[in-house]
């Protein structure tokens, strides 16, 4: 007797035998797309198709999965210390779901941001914010955002944030980002999993970067696994830890233990909200509710009116987000106080290697 004759005598539900066609077919045609970003990659590999060289150094930051792997905080991470080694800095992205089509949109030039959501993307204000003195641009094309770059700002360092899967700019640092809890989603190439390419296109990387590696088993597995597809790959292995608390609209911040015993409403509108979640209670924040947005959702002051009644509900007397909510957010919308939760890259393993790999792109100065 078979497993599906004994759950049907058992009475329990079982599905059509057509149930997981969809699934099959959705893998089906993720094989197709893998073996078409194969072939592209062939292309440039064998000089068939023409990249780009920049005048000035390219460093890639990116991901073989759709979806968030922590590229914002890498980028930032980056950025500071070249800014310390005396580059000046651009970081350039396609600007997803900004209302700017414009070829080249400056949402950050040297003197700071010029502008918010929803003209320009939420990470790319997000970094134009952190960052002052740092040149965002974003657009279609990464060529001429990077020769803008260099010509209308003077820069003589690019980050390339998303852009381990842009091959038309030859970079000279490509980084790879997985997720430690889960490098490779489900194993399957989209539109049947969440993976962009075949994990063995990490073999076209300098570096692979686990993040959000916060327990040494995680860490185990997606290394072994990063080594059965590029063995001689080099694993750095970090975390995103809290930074601070900053109340929107005041340049002051607060220590993370700033709210002390505050009964505090949480809110965000990002990809992962319960990884937010559980952040804010591993920090004793004192969450006395909870509103979850669509990922890039665009607020509006009656987004505030929602959860000024619940927080009259729940007697909270402050809201907090995180940064790439915040740059989406008027605080005038809001009576109450608005924290940001404010987050930075840590490494635990392989920080000198990653500064050495630096070093022979742009030479001695990073610390």
């Amino acid at each position: 007797m078979n497993a599906r004759a004994i759950d049907v005598l058992a009475g329990r539900a079982v599905p059509p035998p057509w149930a997981h066609l969809p699934l099959a077919l959705l893998r089906s045609a993720g094989v197709f797309y893998g073996l078409g970003q194969a072939t592209r990659v062939q292309a440039y590999r064998h000089g068939l198709v023409k990249t780009y060289r920049a005048a000035c150094p390219v460093i890639s930051v990116g991901n073989i999965v759709s979806g968030g792997t922590g590229k914002t905080p890498m980028v930032l991470w980056l950025a500071e210390r070249l800014q310390k080694a005396g580059r000046r800095v651009a970081v350039v992205s396609r600007g997803y779901r900004q209302a700017a089509a414009a070829p080249v949109t400056v949402v950050a030039d040297l003197d700071g941001l010029r502008l918010r959501p929803p003209a320009a993307a939420d990470e790319a204000c997000l970094v134009g914010a952190r960052l002052p003195g740092v040149a965002v641009l974003t657009g279609r094309e990464r060529r001429r955002l990077i020769d803008h770059a260099v010509q209308g700002f003077g820069c003589d360092t690019v980050l390339m944030d998303d852009g381990f899967q842009h091959l038309t700019v030859a970079r000279d640092l490509d980084l790879c980002l997985l997720d430690a809890a889960r490098p490779f989603g489900n194993g399957a190439v989209l539109p049947g999993g969440i993976l962009r390419e075949s994990p063995r296109a990490l073999r076209r990387a300098d570096l692979a970067v686990l993040t959000r590696a916060d327990t040494p088993r995680h860490v185990e597995l997606a290394a072994d696994a990063l080594h059965r597809v590029a063995p001689s790959l080099p694993v750095v292995v970090t975390r995103h830890a809290p930074r601070d608390l900053l109340r929107l609209a005041d340049p002051d911040t607060l220590p993370l233990a700033g709210l002390g015993e505050t009964r505090t409403l949480g809110f965000s509108g990002i990809a992962r909200p319960d990884s937010f979640r559980r952040l804010l209670e591993r920090e004793r924040v004192r969450l006395a509710g909870w509103f979850v947005f669509p990922d890039h959702h665009e607020f509006t002051a009656g987004d505030f009116l929602a959860m000024e009644e619940e927080a009259k509900a729940v007697c909270a007397e402050c809201l907090v987000c995180t940064e790439k909510d915040a740059v989406k957010i008027d605080p005038t919308w809001s009576p109450l106080p608005i924290y940001v939760l404010r987050m930075e890259l840590v490494i635990d393993q392989g920080e000198d290697l990653l500064l050495d790999h630096l070093r022979r792109v742009i030479g001695d100065g990073l610390s």
